[in-house]
């Protein structure tokens, strides 16, 4: 793994009908990719599922994995939110 000055961190946050398999299918979409899954919050209330998942990863990488999550979420009908960050910037 490299250095950690080399990574950025990326926060996921995934909101769709609670159904079964939308956690697994997310985890598939980031599997391809060298990361590391820091965090992972998962509440599910009167019928909706949140997901919020931390992950830190090389920069040369961003585009794909957003490209990729997004598109994950236009086919899926899944509303996703993006924010990436250098992991020394994090508060």
């Amino acid at each position: 793994m490299p250095p950690a000055q080399n990574r950025i961190s990326g926060l996921i946050l995934l909101s769709t009908v609670d159904k079964p398999g939308v956690e697994e299918s997310l985890l598939a979409v980031l599997a391809p990719f060298s990361l590391s899954i820091m965090e992972m919050q998962r509440i599910a209330l009167r019928g909706r599922l949140i997901i919020g998942i931390l992950i830190s990863f090389d920069p040369a990488h961003a585009r794909a994995i957003a490209k990729d999550i997004n598109e994950f979420g236009s086919t899926s009908g899944i509303d996703i939110a993006l924010d990436f960050s250098e992991a020394n910037d994090e508060k």
